[in-house]
C-alpha cells in the first residue's frame, strides 16, 4: 500500500514521490531537525516514528561533529543486515533545517544523485 502523507498539491510530497519512482526507493520523508514530520511518501511503516528516530540520529551526528572537530555532516546512514539502507541528508529550505530520509531497499543501490536532485527540486519549487 502506497501512502503519501500530505496534500496531492503539496510540492514536498510530489518531489518525494517523484524521487521514489525514479530511484526505486521504498519510502522517503522530510522532517524537521526536531523530529516533526513535514512530508512523506512510500510504503514503509510509521513515518512519524521514523522522523523522531532520524532526529535522534541527527543529534548523534552533530555530537560527533562538535566533539571531534570535523565538518558538519551532509549525510549519515544506517545499514541493515538485510542490505537495505536508511539514508539521511540534512539540508536547508528557506531558513528551515530539514532532513531528507530515504529507504534504499537493495545493497549497492545508487541514491546520492537522486537525493541531490530531489533537494534541488524542493528548493526550486519552494522559491517560486
Amino acid at each position: 500500500m502506497n501512502q503519501d502523507k500530505g496534500s496531492n498539491l503539496n510540492p514536498l510530497v510530489g518531489a518525494l514521490a517523484e524521487m521514489n519512482r525514479e530511484a526505486n526507493f521504498s519510502a522517503s520523508a522530510i522532517s524537521g531537525k526536531d523530529g516533526l514530520l513535514v512530508a512523506a511518501s512510500g510504503e514503509k511503516g510509521n513515518s512519524q516514528t521514523q522522523s523522531a528516530v532520524v532526529a535522534k540520529l541527527n543529534e548523534a551526528a552533530l555530537l560527533v561533529h562538535s566533539q571531534m572537530a570535523i565538518g558538519a555532516p551532509d549525510e549519515f546512514s544506517l545499514n541493515t543486515d538485510s542490505g537495505s539502507k536508511l539514508i539521511c541528508r540534512p539540508f536547508q529550505l528557506n531558513g528551515h533545517d530539514l532532513i531528507l530520509t530515504v529507504l534504499v531497499p537493495k545493497r549497492g543501490q545508487a541514491y546520492r544523485r537522486a537525493t541531490s536532485r530531489a533537494i534541488n527540486r524542493l528548493r526550486s519549487a519552494w522559491s517560486q
